[in-house]
């Protein structure tokens, strides 16, 4: 965009855009060249744009063994994504330490300027619990909470601005609403664990709590076993990919994979009653909730079979009324919607310094 043009669109005077963009030039946020003579002759009239490469929110998934960054640039734009696997079972502080090093070779590689970073957010898994430390010990889960205040930790005093941390399957969440444009939304991630998140009318919703979508913890037999999280019969003890392995003696994805194209009758019944379980809590879900979307992802949503099973399960057991518009898919973008996601929520973060949030008209 021209000066002229924003002077025009603006309505404010010559001297008062020129000002601005000044400001806004010297801290390194836009970038102007020469476009060309307006009109073809006299002197060419200067373009305006956003700079690419200076970074102002980072996004960060910290899963379990996998690693997500995301960068994006002052109008909010993902200018720059990058992923790895890491090893399973690594501690809180060694896994956002390799976040940061994913983050610092990918800035090399794009040319991206990290010290003008504003905002920051982190996924990291498990429950958040916004009310007092007793309850996550309740729950013998105040690991979480101590591996979300080490994570916060650690990027404050990586980037010295606000950090906001978060579960990072509600961060997915928000990730793959943004992919799909919807604005109700239930995510559901079946893998080492079982967890999701819910958007409703464009927000995330975090509950009193602050763990609203913990469909592994729905529980679906009221007569199973004891789970971690003090309930009984949840989600995550059949569906989740360690529960498979050991139900079918698998080792591994691979070959629990195998076993699955084979036709393997133990290894289809115990993928049937895990997709039926999940299927069961998505239900309950959709029929307190209303969403119009749900989207399916982690690792064992891609063994054949299990996505559709799971639909039908759902279409056979929800109300009427929430299946008409409804929509069941897999994720779209399952490695970097995390760290996608938390691009919202660093916003958020930027914000609290000071930094306008882009506004659309």
């Amino acid at each position: 965009m021209t000066r002229q043009r924003l002077v025009a669109e603006t309505g404010l005077s010559r001297a008062t855009v020129s000002s601005c963009l000044g400001v806004l030039a010297g801290e390194g946020r836009i970038r102007e060249s020469a476009h060309g003579p307006d009109g073809g002759r006299g002197r060419p009239s200067m373009l305006v744009s956003i700079n690419a490469s200076r970074a102002e929110l980072v996004g960060i998934e910290i899963g379990r063994a996998h690693l997500a960054v995301a960068v994006a640039d002052g109008a909010d734009n993902v200018i720059a994504v990058a992923d790895q696997d890491i090893g399973a079972g690594t501690e809180a502080r060694a896994r956002v330490a390799a976040a940061v090093a994913l983050l610092a070779g990918l800035a090399a590689e794009q040319d991206l300027d990290l010290a003008t970073v504003h905002g920051v957010a982190a996924g990291t898994p498990g429950p958040k619990f916004t009310g007092e430390g007793r309850r996550s010990q309740d729950l013998a889960l105040a690991r979480f909470t101590r591996d979300r205040a080490e994570v916060a930790a650690y990027l404050a005093e990586r980037f010295g601005v606000p950090v906001r941390v978060e579960n990072n399957t509600r961060y997915t969440a928000l990730g793959e609403t943004a992919a799909d444009g919807t604005r109700n939304v239930v995510y559901l991630r079946v893998d080492e664990g079982v967890g999701g998140g819910v958007v409703v009318d464009g927000s995330l919703v975090s509950g009193s709590w602050g763990t609203a979508g913990e469909l592994g913890h729905v529980c679906v037999d009221p007569n199973g076993p004891r789970c971690a999280c003090g309930g009984r019969g949840c989600v995550e003890l059949t569906a989740s990919l360690p529960a498979l392995l050991a139900a079918t003696g698998s080792t591994d994805l691979a070959a629990l994979t195998e076993l699955l194209q084979a036709g393997d009758p133990d290894a289809v019944a115990a993928l049937d009653q895990a997709a039926g379980a999940a299927g069961q809590a998505l239900a309950g879900v959709l029929a307190v909730l209303d969403v119009s979307l749900v989207v399916v992802g982690g690792r064992v949503a891609g063994l054949p079979g299990f996505l559709d099973r799971l639909e039908h399960v759902v279409r056979d057991v929800a109300p009427s009324w929430c299946l008409a518009e409804l929509t069941v898919r897999p994720a779209h973008d399952d490695r970097t919607a995390g760290a996608r996601g938390a691009l919202v929520d660093a916003r958020l973060a930027a914000d609290r310094t000071g930094i306008p949030a882009r506004t659309t008209g």
